[in-house]
């Protein structure tokens, strides 16, 4: 009997459209109890009666969290690192097209007589291969800016730590100053562009 006289009151709150959100930091392994407790504490005092103390009232909570077995770190742990490799494959199956494309005019020039006809005009052959390997660079140079932006986009930590981001840097630029050369002599294996372009990304995915 008397828990059906505290049955109308009991529907009657379920009615309410008062809710709370707690928001709070998965890393913290305390946080959400934590964060948890605070709320209840605030929904408690102010529901106590005048005559109380609200200071005197409160919730408790102890949390004993489960710290990561062994194997559950290793798992993390090859998880973690199998998705970086995946990435740094990824990254250099990407990079390897950039410095084939740039053969695609140095061999339609030749083919077409173009560089012939610079070289008839004036132009000296340091004076052309010089400014297509800075023209090349400078193009290269904002592929790997992208690369770089898109690391620090995402917060990759095994890239953009601060003790990662310089090396990362340096290797992609020093990939384009020693692969770009290459790239020159190449060209004259090849009359055809595309094909060029085709074998020579394949062959950069190996150095």
């Amino acid at each position: 009997r008397e828990a059906s006289k505290e049955m109308p009151a009991f529907l009657k709150h379920l009615e309410t459209e008062d809710n709370i959100k707690v928001w709070f930091n998965n890393k913290g392994w305390h946080a959400l109890v934590s964060f948890l407790n605070v709320a209840h504490n605030a929904i408690l005092r102010p529901s106590l009666h005048k005559d109380k103390n609200p200071e005197e009232y409160g919730i408790t909570v102890i949390s004993q969290p489960l710290n990561l077995t062994k194997e559950q770190l290793s798992e993390i742990t090859v998880l973690t690192t199998s998705v970086d490799a995946v990435v740094a494959i990824c990254v250099i199956f990407a990079m390897s097209f950039v410095p084939a494309s740039f053969v695609l005019y140095l061999i339609q020039e030749r083919v077409n007589k173009a560089k012939h006809l610079q070289f008839v005009s004036g132009v000296s052959p340091t004076t052309y291969w010089l400014t297509n390997f800075l023209w090349d660079i400078m193009n290269y140079a904002v592929s790997a800016a992208l690369v770089v932006g898109i690391f620090i986009g995402f917060q990759k930590k095994a890239y953009t730590s601060p003790e990662n981001l310089p090396a990362l840097v340096a290797l992609l630029m020093l990939y384009g100053w020693a692969v770009i050369p290459m790239m020159y002599p190449a060209s004259f294996l090849f009359d055809i562009p595309s094909t060029a372009y085709v074998a020579l990304s394949c062959a950069n995915l190996f150095i």
